[in-house]
């Protein structure tokens, strides 16, 4: 199960439990840029870069050579609308399950696509500072993205307390579906971190935790 539909399942239980190769990357900034349209884009073109990027170092270090693998990550995309809609499904009662999948999927999605269309860019940085031998640079970054008026999580989940009608619910998905399906809105800042160790003949700045930066980006929704 990938990490997004991993993020997802979490959030939904909370309240019911209860082309050609680019030159490589010389500064911590470029890095950080393939590092985000890699994970947040899921752009072919910034994974064959950046694996291209960290094939020396990984493989220096005992690590497989691709850091991300393109067709794994479209299978994911593919997968995750529907996986997340059978979970959400579950909690609606039993007579409705069926005629709410279409669209839940349909509704996650949409959600999706709003993920992936976000543009971010990196920002100016303070240089990178050498601490034990290791030299880290904080890549400031900013991105464009979609805040809906209400998150789908916080949406099934009203739907599910106010026990609707089937009506009610498919309205309800629906609008919900609408929310995600506007133009970016919503401006988030943050910081992206990346090293290496220049001792170790490092060449490449890495983040062995890179989602974790864009997880919390997408939380802060």
């Amino acid at each position: 199960m990938n990490k997004f539909v991993q993020s997802a399942v979490a959030l939904l239980a909370i309240p019911f439990a209860v082309a050609s190769h680019a030159a490589e990357p010389q500064s911590p900034a470029v890095a950080v840029d393939l590092y985000l349209k890699t994970l947040v884009n899921h752009d072919e073109q910034a994974i064959q870069q950046l694996n291209d990027y960290l094939r020396a170092d990984r493989l220096r270090s005992g690590r497989s050579a691709d850091y991300a693998n393109a067709a794994d990550l479209k299978k994911a995309d593919e997968e995750f609308p529907g996986e997340v809609a059978k979970m959400a499904q579950k909690l609606f009662p039993a007579e409705q399950q069926q005629a709410l999948g279409a669209p839940l999927t349909a509704l996650m999605a949409t959600v999706q696509q709003a993920r992936q269309k976000s543009e971010c860019k990196v920002l100016p940085s303070d240089k990178p500072v050498m601490d034990k031998d290791v030299l880290t640079a904080n890549v400031k970054f900013e991105c464009a993205l979609v805040k809906a008026p209400e998150t789908w999580v916080e949406g099934i989940q009203r739907l599910v307390r106010t026990k609707g009608s089937l009506a009610d619910n498919l309205s309800g998905l629906n609008q919900l579906q609408a929310g995600y399906a506007i133009p970016l809105n919503f401006t988030y800042q943050g910081t992206f971190g990346v090293s290496m160790v220049p001792k170790d003949k490092n060449e490449a700045w890495r983040n062995d935790f890179a989602r974790e930066p864009v997880d919390q980006m997408f939380e802060a929704l």
